[in-house]
């Protein structure tokens, strides 16, 4: 989900400064005051459900109505993108506090079994609980209570802070539908605008990376559920089916690195209550907007509509300002802070001819809108992704932040003030690898826990495809050796081996996980290109779109594709798959990695040899200095230190 491939690269960066009628609705809640909500309030989570369990086993009253959620999707995409009422829908009554960091949310779940086999229960799951219990600190949501509605009976407890067990009366037949509804709290976290920065960014994911994190509990966090620079982010907000594997729910997470939401297609509508004067980014399309007075209080009423969808998000901010532009009938929003236009126009920029792009090479984008928010995130992402909404993280909108290896590269002639040189291609960077996971894992799904490769390098690959295409190759390669390869390379050089892209998140070191899945993958689909053609490996690209469309694609499929349009150069190309994707040979695929090369190609100086060798061989001098200096921060000398030791040292054999 989110871009951690600018982790090292702007550590580096920075130190060298370079339906028909609806169903009926529930009314949200509405407290007496903004501060009747409260981390502990409503927290009754070990009670059960008041309706006894007894009942039918199967709902067979009338069900919801998807016709409204079509507002959402293009017309053109009418006959591939028809919202069906098999579709778990979530439909969702948010009301937002004054202040916009605390919610009220009444939720009716509307779900029908697939896999063909009995249930006995129904498992949901709140992710954004699941790196607060990690972390063994309050969670931000809370349940409050739960039951079924229509003919299903059931007893709905919280078992732990991320998972909401479903106790079915009687069993669910095969197909069987059954109404969930639960009531949940939520207090967003506070970001203080101190670690919004790049260089602030850059040293926690960097931390991360070596595996430290200090006090920051930020692994698997990164601020979704979150209120900073005056952004209030409400990712993850809503209790969603839990995954299931082999026949189980999935109640837990192995481990936090990756994708924490949900894989499966779903529909989503949304009744959200806020004061006015807020400007609003989200997946879907607002099919309603009115100001109504809430007891003597104006509030502000939008009803959201999302079909077939994977998650959405709702960002909300007093200070947005909103660009827009209109790519083929799709409407494209930039939201950013009224201080930050510049960067926020060119986020735009970025994001209408990625668009446009991936479009022509992909295959088209089904929804009507593609908002694009910035974001106050934390935890080493860059950006992270929902469908129809992408957001992109504060750093890349303003100045990197102070440090004392900052101001020293300053002294060396590398600049200082405002945006450091790269931020502009790591910012566009960021947003097109943002707008390309509308394809791979937006529309296109697949497994984001056990086989993350399968969306994340293609959406690196994307990304680079984007900056050949709209600069010319050597642009695009440019951009890959900064933005993808560099990634592979740092690891190497901080002694970590290489090995198989596809692996699962769960015990995978981040070092890696961005090294491989984000540094190394996305070069297969860059060698099969090449040894396909341009025609080939593009047709075989949109039958995999067109296959696999609100699907769920496994980690050969695309391989199978590609081998099938090649006819008999298909073993070559299952060779070439099993090569980078299961195999180690990236020191001999991408190159020795080489710091003097390294640092000269993130500051634009160019090797040792060049007109600017004097100059890359004092800041790699400096660097060999600056255990203690970055950041400027107690406690960073360890970071700093180690990662310096590591990057200068000559490579693992």
């Amino acid at each position: 989900m989110r871009d951690i491939g600018f982790a090292v690269v702007a550590l580096l960066a920075c130190g060298c400064a370079a339906g028909d009628a609806p169903p009926k609705r529930i009314a949200a809640p509405q407290p007496s005051s903004p501060a009747a909500v409260t981390q502990g309030a409503f927290d009754n989570r070990d009670a059960e459900a008041s309706a006894e369990p007894s009942g039918e086993a199967s709902d067979s009253t009338e069900w919801y109505d998807p016709a409204p959620l079509r507002a959402s999707l293009r017309p053109d995409a009418a006959a591939w993108a028809n919202p069906s009422n098999d579709v778990t829908l979530y439909d969702l009554d948010v009301s937002l506090m004054a202040g916009g960091n605390a919610f009220m949310l009444d939720e009716t779940v509307w779900f029908t079994e697939h896999e063909g086999a009995p249930l006995d229960d129904v498992v949901l799951r709140v992710y954004p609980n699941a790196p607060a219990s990690a972390a063994q600190r309050g969670a931000p949501v809370k349940f409050v209570e739960g039951d079924c509605q229509g003919q299903v009976r059931c007893a709905v407890t919280s078992s732990s802070p991320s998972v909401i067990d479903v106790k079915l009366a009687r069993t669910l037949p095969p197909n069987g539908r059954v109404r969930i509804h639960v009531k949940l709290t939520g207090v967003l976290d506070a970001i203080d605008s101190s670690r919004t920065t790049l260089m602030a960014q850059s040293l926690e994911s960097m931390s991360g990376l070596l595996g430290g994190g200090g006090d920051t509990g930020t692994t698997g966090d990164y601020g979704l559920l979150a209120v900073g620079d005056g952004i209030t982010s409400l990712g993850g907000f809503y209790a969603v089916v839990a995954r299931r594997r082999d026949g189980h729910w999935e109640r837990q997470e192995q481990g936090l690195e990756g994708d924490l939401g949900p894989d499966a297609i779903s529909n989503v509508r949304v009744n959200l209550a806020m004061d006015p004067g807020w400007e609003v980014a989200t997946g879907g399309i607002v099919v309603g907007d009115k100001t109504t007075t809430d007891d003597g209080a104006p509030r502000r009423h939008l009803t959201v509509a999302a079909g077939m969808v994977r998650e959405i998000a709702i960002l909300t901010s007093r200070s947005f300002e909103v660009a827009s532009a209109d790519v083929g009938g799709v409407h494209v929003h930039s939201h950013y802070l009224a201080q930050e236009k510049d960067a926020g126009k060119k986020v735009l920029d970025a994001a209408v001819h990625s668009l446009g792009v991936f479009e022509k090479r992909f295959g088209p984008y089904p929804y009507r809108n593609l908002d694009v928010a910035e974001a106050a995130l934390v935890g080493g992402a860059g950006g992270v992704e929902f469908s129809g909404i992408a957001t992109v993280a504060s750093m890349f909108y303003r100045p990197p932040g102070d440090g004392g290896l900052m101001s020293a590269l300053s002294m060396l002639g590398a600049g200082s003030g405002g945006l450091v040189p790269g931020t502009d291609e790591m910012r566009e960077f960021v947003t097109t690898h943002e707008v390309a996971h509308q394809w791979w894992h937006g529309l296109v799904g697949s497994d984001s826990r056990i086989h993350p490769f399968v969306d994340e390098s293609l959406a690196q690959f994307s990304s680079i495809l984007y900056f050949a295409d709209r600069y010319g190759a050597a642009r695009g390669k440019h951009a890959g050796d900064q933005n993808v390869k560099a990634n592979y390379q740092t690891m190497r050089l901080m002694g970590e081996p290489d090995g198989a892209v596809d692996r699962p998140a769960a015990g995978t070191s981040q070092m890696a996980y961005a090294g491989l899945v984000y540094g190394k993958g996305p070069y297969f689909y860059v060698q099969l290109r090449k040894q396909l053609g341009d025609e080939t490996f593009f047709a075989a690209l949109r039958d995999y779109v067109k296959q696999f469309r609100f699907g769920f694609a496994g980690p050969q499929d695309f391989v199978k594709i590609a081998a099938s349009h090649a006819g008999k150069n298909g073993p070559k190309v299952e060779g070439l798959a099993q090569r980078w994707l299961a195999e180690a040979h990236g020191d001999e695929d991408l190159g020795k990695p080489n710091l003097g090369g390294l640092l000269g190609g993130l500051a634009g100086l160019g090797d040792e040899g060049g007109p600017n060798g004097a100059l890359l061989k004092n800041m790699m001098q400096l660097l060999q200095q600056a255990g203690g200096g970055l950041g400027g921060a107690p406690g960073n000398g360890a970071i700093g230190g180690g990662l310096l030791d590591g990057l200068l040292g000559d490579p693992p054999k």
